[in-house]
């Protein structure tokens, strides 16, 4: 019985079987369940765990005892007589008794392992009416198992189940197993391309087969005859050329142009079989540049990447209108690029819309199998834990499965076979040769600068992960400052807003802060595991918090500062510097830590940074000199007016420049000179593009302790002091909103003379939740005295009203 991994996307002839019973093998309660899934969420999702297990500490009173035993997922499925079947598992975690009919079709000892890709001949099995067993046993402490690492709780039945689908494909005789596209774009005008194609083809039949492979797609159709023996595999290769290609571009650069095949085997005019293929033309670089730092380019140009780390939910039940409401969240914010540090997704789902919407990815292992604490394996200096036989075999398997079901995603534009560390040689041989045999995008040997037998990574992981000041991206230059590759950063504690944190700590741990704060940082047993940090960064900053409402809007501001500064501050520096990813992008559980959006999907702060900080063009402050820069990524030129405002600490104005500059892509420029502090600054941009910008500057930035500096972060002897913002005397701020087609335009008028420092607009249900998909054209923005700005608030789907509240630092 053969065994084969191969990339999928449904064909003609194929059934994906979703309805299953789920029981533990010992007896016990049958639920209906849909796979994928976990067991412990097919459990939450009938409602065993009860409501709201993630909130509070709810989540400590699951009994894992209950995963230590076997469980049975089971269904039923109908086949025809004069049909081949094949039955294909994406994704069995961990060890796996499959049975057909009573008869066994693999058992444990051979078919475990997350990522491995399987199928089953079953032809000589099947009776029309089809009972199907799989019985699972949970990951063990070192296998290689989906990991989480320490940013939430394990999972309680650690991601055991069927969590990639389970599909019956049916022919006469010929499967159309795998379609490869490989895009070749004639990079030095883009007027022409070429694409590879390379069909893996089976004969499942025991009769010989004479038929044609035929592609038909946007550019017409090729055909290819082919003779089958019984029982054979067979390549075919078809080369094309396309001349002016619809190129596929990240979304900042142009459009995600998607091109479609259908691949089939036929006898005559009557189909065998037939695969459906997607994929885009566009090239792929990403070299090492003059400054030793890894560059990508896409179609010849050059980009910085602008991004953030992606984790699934803790119970893996990410939906595909889930995935498509984070996504656009992403794009929202003007990120290019989702991190997959694991590979994330319980299907195709995320990488199609990636592709689809424009969005890089970047995929790769996980830190769970570097780490003795977390994979269970002994490690090994510089190489993490897979250094036995028995893990490098399954780290290849999987490394090898993977590459060719990723392959066709224009949107995935490298692998990371390492986080924290490289592979060792000797597994990276292997990882080399299925690589050069089955890819062409780049190959990073590790997030970490590290060389490997591959050359350097041309990355850096150094941090930080804790709170650090806005003017830390500008003033560092060792260690995770803007310069470089940084693959995973951020200032530590994203902190959701207040309606959320009622949710996540409970009412009665509110204020004083509860011991539910802390549970809900990460699981680190170093750092990042409660609020101190953050508290007295806080503290030294604005001041003691006096109330909930009071830290809340001082986290926030914290947050919003020092997020918005790292991505100015890295594009002000191409091309010294080449990325940066936000450690993370969301949160597999309600968090404190590592988020731009919440575990209910609200937006942080630092969502509103970010995007306040990604716009096409913008002026940044230069936190290193005090001066005022342009900054633009994409747009070839712009000619706009710079307006430079400075108010003093009582809201006055003192300083007012306005010029005229033009804006050319990835060339920033200083237009104005140095502001000193303590001040207010207002930066606006009108002409091509149009943009603003607001800053708090203190007389003198933070005073680090670079000595100390270490991978979680570094402490400082003291912070920026900002006590003037915390004096700000209340501002008369009028709201005024009109209902539209897609929800509301809100117009903010600040009526007195003071400054309304970080207004915070919330669209609100009738039970006073915020209503997440929500998307605001601005938010937690300040208005200068006398300032009006209108901003629209597009309201999700089927959602026709909302309350709207504005929630102001110093406004009433």
């Amino acid at each position: 019985m053969s065994i084969l991994a191969l990339a999928f996307s449904a064909p003609a002839g194929a059934e994906e079987l979703k309805d299953w019973t789920l029981q533990r093998a010992d007896g016990g309660k049958k639920y209906n369940v849909t796979v994928p899934s976990t067991v412990a969420g097919a459990l939450n999702q009938a409602g065993v765990f009860g409501k709201d297990v993630l909130n509070e500490d709810n989540y400590k009173g699951i009994d894992k005892t209950q995963f230590d035993v076997p469980w049975v997922y089971t269904t039923r499925f109908a086949t025809q007589k004069g049909q081949c079947y094949v039955l294909r598992f994406e994704g069995l975690n961990f060890y796996a008794d499959i049975e057909l009919n009573g008869k066994k079709l693999a058992s444990a000892d051979t078919t475990a392992g997350t990522f491995c890709i399987r199928e089953f001949d079953v032809t000589k099995l099947v009776k029309g009416k089809n009972t199907l067993k799989v019985t699972l046993r949970r990951p063990q402490s070192g296998d290689l198992n989906h990991g989480y690492v320490d940013w939430n709780p394990r999972p309680v039945d650690e991601s055991m189940g069927i969590i990639r689908p389970v599909v019956l494909i049916a022919t006469p005789d010929v499967q159309v197993q795998d379609v490869f596209v490989k895009p070749i774009v004639n990079t030095l005008d883009l007027s022409s391309a070429k694409i590879l194609v390379n069909c893996c083809i089976v004969n499942r039949s025991s009769r010989a087969v004479d038929g044609a492979l035929r592609g038909t797609w946007d550019n017409g159709v090729w055909e290819v005859p082919v003779s089958l023996a019984p029982g054979e595999t067979r390549e075919v290769k078809v080369e094309k050329t396309v001349e002016n290609p619809r190129l596929w571009w990240p979304r900042e650069m142009g459009s995600p142009e998607l091109y479609h095949m259908n691949v089939a085997f036929a006898k005559g005019e009557k189909v065998s079989h037939s695969k459906d293929v997607t994929f885009g033309i566009r090239d792929i670089q990403g070299y090492i540049n003059q400054y030793g730092y890894r560059q990508f380019a896409i179609n010849g140009r050059k980009l910085l990447i602008k991004g953030a780390g992606w984790t699934d939910d803790i119970f893996m039940q990410d939906t595909p209108e889930s995935i498509r409401a984070q996504l656009e969240m992403v794009a929202d914010m003007g990120l290019n690029l989702v991190r997959f540090e694991d590979i994330w997704g319980k299907d195709d789902t995320v990488y199609d819309l990636c592709d689809q919407m424009g969005l890089l990815a970047l995929v790769g292992w996980s830190c769970q199998w570097e780490w003795e604490d977390y994979c269970g394996l002994k490690e090994t200096k510089g190489y993490g834990c897979i250094n036995d036989p028995r893990s490098e075999a399954f780290a290849v398997r999987y490394f090898h499965d993977q590459l060719i079901r990723l392959r066709n995603h224009p949107a995935i534009i490298g692998w990371l076979t390492g986080s924290d560390r490289i592979p060792n040689p000797r597994l990276e041989e292997q990882y080399l040769a299925l690589y050069n045999k089955l890819e062409y995008r780049p190959y990073v040997c590790s997030a970490q600068s590290l060389t490997s037998l591959a050359g350097p990574s041309g990355t850096k992981m150094t941090g930080p992960y804790e709170y650090v000041g806005p003017d830390y991206w500008w003033v560092d230059k060792k260690v995770g400052g803007a310069f470089g590759f940084n693959t995973e950063t951020n200032p530590g504690i994203n902190l959701p807003q207040v309606e959320s944190l009622k949710k996540i700590v409970g009412e009665d741990q509110l204020w004083p802060m509860g011991e539910n704060w802390n549970y809900h940082c990460t699981s680190s047993s170093s750092h990042m595991n409660n609020m101190e940090f953050q508290k007295n960064a806080m503290a030294a900053t604005y001041g003691e918090a006096g109330s909930l409402e009071d830290y809340v809007r001082k986290a926030h501001a914290l947050e919003y500062d020092s997020v918005k500064a790292m991505y100015e501050a890295f594009r002000c520096n191409v091309p010294l510097s080449t990325g940066v990813v936000h450690w993370m992008l969301n949160s597999a559980w309600p968090s404190m830590y590592w988020q731009l959006y919440d575990w209910y999907g609200i937006p942080t702060s630092g969502y509103f940074g970010t995007k306040k900080g990604t716009q096409p063009i913008q002026l940044v402050f230069n936190y290193a000199d005090n001066t005022v820069w342009v900054v633009n990524d994409v747009v070839p030129q712009a000619r706009l007016t710079a307006t430079l405002k400075v108010y003093d600490v009582n809201s006055k104005l003192i300083r007012e420049e306005s010029r005229e500059i033009m804006s050319i892509a990835r060339e920033p420029a200083r237009v104005f000179e140095a502001v000193a502090g303590p001040a207010f600054v207002a930066l606006e941009l009108k002409g091509d593009f149009e943009a603003d910008n607001f800053y708090c500057i203190p007389a003198k930035g933070a005073k680090y302790n670079w000595k100390k500096s270490d991978w979680w972060g570094i402490p400082a002897f003291e912070y920026a002091n900002l006590d003037f913002v915390s004096a700000l005397p209340e501002a008369k701020v009028q709201m005024e909103f009109t209902s539209t087609e897609y929800g509301y335009d809100v117009k903010l008028t600040n009526l007195s003379d003071v400054i309304a420092y970080q207004n915070i607009l919330k669209a609100k249900d009738s039970t006073g939740d915020l209503i997440p998909g929500v998307f605001w054209s601005d938010n937690f923005f300040t208005l200068v005295p006398g300032q009006s700005k209108v901003v629209t608030c597009k309201l999700p789907k089927g959602c026709e009203t909302a309350q709207i509240e504005l929630a102001g630092w110093n406004a009433k």
